[in-house]
């Protein structure tokens, strides 16, 4: 009996890790599915920091219980290692390169309207004087807003002084353009921008907008970089749109009766289905627009995505991920939820050098920004 008892359990045991093990390994097949239909494997990709921790479990497991079986999470770990370099980054900030005299130093970040509401229809002055010590050449911001009003605090000619940037470009996706904060003064702001600022001049720039809708906007703007000229697009994809009870359904499932657990789940699932479709479209309008570029490309944004995505595959088959190459443990960027979110990313050409990668431990956002400093190729 316990001999059955101990052979039923292996094959438990062993189904398990072959069940994560194929979780896995689907990944590689997402960049090249029909989102349409398989937009759930997206869900393993969210998942992939737990399911390497159970493999590596298993790995263990394996090695002291029955040596022979720890090749099938070897194996595993071994053909995924494309997979995690995205997710686990092995280059601690003292490892990282010095910055040198003529590098470009990027920043991102998704500055949640810099407190607009929160302070009253005011720019919050830490996250602004924030935003200007991470002391970026080019900075990237999601989520900006600013009012049309010329003479008003919050215009964007003194947004970007107080930001300490000479050149800047904008681009709005609501369909109805504007919108009026009637609780502090009767003004016009434009909300939810992507705005680029650059101490470099900049050449040229364009909106591109495939459909009147939040999230279907993205820009991108030629940066006169010395003798070089660059082009760095800025994005934001589609959010999950949570709202405060499904965070606090999430974190608090454990404590949630099976019918709750039924109801709000469907919801959170069908939010992250739409998500994930629109995601899809988005990504594969910036990837056109990218092949297009007749100069090297940065692109940074909120992609509301993690690596190993569509939405991040898509971009890794055109574009190299700085994290990976410079950044250091999971690298987060999203303050809630798990630690494991890395939402935010800066891409490059090949043809520049990153040199270092941070993200600052800030909670003034939901967001945290990331850095990198980029060295152009010798000639």
């Amino acid at each position: 009996m316990a001999g059955i008892l101990r052979s039923v359990t292996k094959q438990f045991f062993i189904a398990i890790n072959a069940g994560i093990s194929a979780c896995m390994l689907l990944l590689y097949l997402l960049p090249h599915s029909n989102q349409d239909y398989f937009w759930i494997l997206n869900l393993f990709a969210l998942a992939f920091p737990f399911l390497l921790a159970l493999q590596v479990l298993f790995l263990l497991f394996w090695l002291l219980a029955k040596p022979r079986l720890s090749l099938l999470p070897l194996l595993t770990l071994a053909l995924c290692y494309s997979l995690i370099r995205p997710v686990i980054g092995l280059h601690a900030p003292d490892r990282q390169a010095e910055a040198r005299p003529g590098s470009l130093r990027v920043a991102s970040w998704n500055v949640h309207l810099f407190d607009f509401y929160e302070n009253r229809g005011q720019l919050d002055p830490a996250m602004l004087q924030k935003a200007r010590q991470l002391s970026a050449d080019i900075l990237c911001v999601q989520e900006l807003v600013y009012s049309l009003d010329t003479t008003s605090p919050l215009s964007l000619e003194r947004v970007k002084k107080r930001l300490g940037y000479a050149h800047a470009v904008t681009g709005n996706d609501r369909s109805f353009g504007v919108h009026t904060n009637i609780k502090t003064r009767n003004e016009v702001y434009y909300p939810f921008c992507l705005g680029i600022f650059s101490k470099y001049p900049i050449v040229q720039w364009k909106k591109v907008q495939s459909l009147p809708e939040y999230n279907h906007t993205f820009i991108w703007a030629d940066i006169a970089v010395d003798t070089d000229t660059l082009r760095v697009f800025n994005i934001h994809l589609q959010s999950m749109h949570f709202v405060k009870n499904d965070y606090e359904f999430i974190e608090n499932i454990d404590q949630k009766d099976v019918d709750q657990v039924k109801l709000q789940g469907r919801n959170i699932l069908r939010k992250m289905k739409s998500a994930n479709l629109l995601r899809a479209q988005q990504v594969n309008d910036v990837r056109r627009e990218l092949e297009q570029s007749p100069y090297p490309v940065l692109l940074c944004g909120d992609f509301n995505d993690v690596p190993n995505s569509y939405s991040y595959q898509v971009m890794k088959r055109q574009l190299n991920d700085v994290f990976p190459q410079r950044g250091w443990g999971l690298g987060r960027t999203f303050n809630f939820l798990s630690p494991t979110l890395r939402l935010d990313f800066i891409f490059h050409s090949p043809g520049l050098r990153p040199l270092q990668y941070k993200v600052p431990d800030w909670q003034l956002s939901d967001h945290r920004p990331v850095t990198a400093v980029f060295e152009w190729p010798a000639p």
